[in-house]
């Protein structure tokens, strides 16, 4: 077998789609790329020397939700992802589908792991440069050329990393979370983070105290005012 060449792999995931492979949600019209696409994409730029896999599951019914760790290996590196699906209960109090949405939370850890490696971004791109995303940064341009980034533009990914596409919904906020924002709203029990999207400052404090004290501490230390 071939010696695995970790680095062309990546730069094949990265690479950019073909025309027509963004679509848009039906509920809130964002441009997203399609799970299979992804999963392809890695298939085909490792020659199979790729592997998914579940490492932690919690389905909490009596909350309504499900989380999934999924881990994304790629030669001799990986990472993890986080997805969360909610559960609805019948009128007995059970959980309905329970295991199409465990399905559902690991597709969604494993987007998030791979989307760690960049892929999609040139696709997407465009779709975020009006909007307050990731792609308006400036220091991010090269995701609108063809070209892969250059040595100089590496520590810009890092920060695009440092940041999510998602936004405070607190009442004249509006800012965009952090990559270690939105990571502290998976930790608190039964949190819908697709509805509830607080940056630290005002996740509500009934909702901070329900993470672990550990955790909340840590947190508190990271974003106490300088």
């Amino acid at each position: 077998m071939d010696d695995f060449d970790y680095k062309e792999a990546i730069d094949r995931i990265k690479a950019a789609f073909p025309p027509g492979t963004v679509q848009k949600r039906g509920d809130n019209g964002r441009a997203y790329i399609p799970n299979q696409v992804y999963t392809d994409r890695v298939e085909e730029a490792t020659g199979s020397r790729w592997n998914r896999e579940i490492r932690d599951v919690e389905i909490n019914i009596p909350h309504g939700f499900v989380k999934v760790v999924a881990r994304v290996t790629i030669g001799e590196h990986y990472r993890d992802g986080i997805g969360f699906s909610e559960i609805e209960q019948d009128a007995s109090g059970k959980g309905k589908s329970v295991s199409n949405k465990v399905d559902q939370a690991y597709a969604e850890a494993v987007r998030e792991a791979l989307d760690t490696w960049q892929i999609g971004w040139k696709n997407l791109a465009p779709y975020y440069q009006e909007e307050k995303d990731w792609a308006k940064n400036p220091a991010l341009h090269h995701l609108l050329q063809s070209q892969a980034p250059g040595e100089a533009g590496r520590n810009s990914v890092m920060q695009a990393r440092a940041v999510v596409e998602h936004y405070c919904i607190f009442a004249k906020c509006g800012k965009q979370l952090s990559r270690d924002e939105w990571d502290f709203l998976s930790l608190i029990p039964a949190l819908n983070r697709d509805k509830m999207k607080f940056c630290f400052e005002h996740v509500p404090n009934h909702l901070k105290k329900k993470a672990p004290a550990d955790v909340l501490k840590s947190y508190e230390e990271k974003f106490k005012p300088k």
